[in-house]
C-alpha cells in the first residue's frame, strides 16, 4: 500500500493556475525529493500537501485513507486527521521567540493533549512524557545542550535543527522539507542537510524540495521534476539526473552545473 497518492491536483489563484493536474505516489519510508527552477510550482504543491492552501480540486489520499478530496466550486471535504498526517520544515525556520528550545518543542504536543481533555477523549501523552521525546529529538539533531536556549541565541542551522525536532514532535505520517537551506549560509547547510540524512529510516517518509542537487541525488528513492505548474519528468535520481529525457530538465540541470 502506499503512504500517499496525490491525484490529479489542481490549484489556482485568480486566473492563474499553478498546478494543472498533479499525480503522484510515495511508499513507506521513502524519499521524495522536488526539484525546478522558481515558479514551477514545487511550494505550492507542498503548501496544499499540508492544507496552508487548499487545493480547488483532487484528492490526497494518506495509508489508503482520503485526507482531502475537492471538486471545482464545492466545498472540499477535509478529515479531522488530515494535517496531522504531514509535518512541514518552513525556510524560515518560523520558531516562537519567546519560548525556548524546549519550549518549542513541546507546545503543540501539550496542546493536542489540552484539547482531547476539554472533549473528553483519553490523554495520549502526559507532559513528562512529551518532555522526555522532546529530550530525544534533540539529540537526534545534535542540540541536548540547547534545551534552555532561546532561538535569537542560536546560529541558523541551530535554529533549522530545532525547526525539524519540533516538526517531528507531532510524529506525522510523512516530513516535508520546503528549502530547509535557502536561508542559510554555505557553512551552516551542510549540518542540516546531514541531519536530513540521518532521518532517513524505512519507517520515515519524506518529500523534500530542494535546489541542492547533489543532496538530492544522493538522499532520494525519487526525484520529480516541476516545470509550469506539471511534473514534467520523475523517476529514480539516476534516471534524472543521469539520464534525463525533457529539454526543459536538461536545460535545468545544465544552468545548475554553469553556477
Amino acid at each position: 500500500m502506499n503512504m500517499l497518492e496525490v491525484k490529479n491536483l489542481r490549484k489556482r489563484f485568480g486566473d492563474n493556475e499553478v498546478l494543472k493536474g498533479i499525480d503522484l505516489t510515495l511508499e513507506k519510508g521513502e524519499v521524495l525529493s522536488i526539484i525546478g527552477a522558481s515558479g514551477g510550482g514545487k511550494t505550492t504543491l507542498l503548501r496544499c500537501l499540508n492544507f496552508l492552501e487548499r487545493a480547488n480540486s483532487g484528492e490526497i489520499i494518506v495509508g489508503g485513507r482520503s485526507v482531502y478530496s475537492a471538486q471545482d466550486g464545492e466545498k472540499p471535504v477535509v478529515t479531522p486527521e488530515a494535517q496531522l498526517s504531514f509535518g512541514l520544515v518552513f525556510q524560515q525556520f518560523n520558531l516562537f521567540p519567546q519560548y525556548s528550545v524546549m519550549e518549542n518543542l513541546m507546545l503543540a504536543p501539550k496542546l493536542r493533549a489540552k484539547r482531547e481533555a476539554k472533549q473528553g477523549a483519553s490523554v495520549k501523552e502526559t507532559p513528562e512524557a512529551i518532555r522526555d521525546r522532546a529530550e530525544k529529538l534533540l539529540a537526534t539533531v545534535g542540540l541536548s545542550e540547547k534545551a534552555n536556549a532561546y532561538p535569537c541565541q542560536l546560529s541558523g542551522g541551530q535554529q533549522q535543527r530545532v525547526a525539524i525536532a519540533r516538526a517531528l514532535m507531532l510524529s506525522p505520517d510523512i516530513l516535508c522539507f520546503d528549502e530547509p537551506t535557502s536561508s542559510l549560509d554555505p557553512e551552516l547547510t551542510g549540518e542540516v542537510l546531514r541531519v536530513i540524512r540521518s532521518l532517513k529510516s524505512s519507517d520515515r517518509t519524506m518529500i523534500i524540495v530542494t535546489h541542492e542537487m547533489e543532496f538530492a541525488r544522493h538522499v532520494s528513492d525519487k526525484v520529480i521534476f516541476m516545470a509550469d505548474g506539471v511534473i514534467e519528468e520523475q523517476g529514480t535520481p539516476d534516471e534524472v539526473f543521469g539520464n534525463p529525457q525533457s529539454d526543459k530538465l536538461r536545460a535545468f540541470l545544465s544552468a545548475g552545473e554553469e553556477k
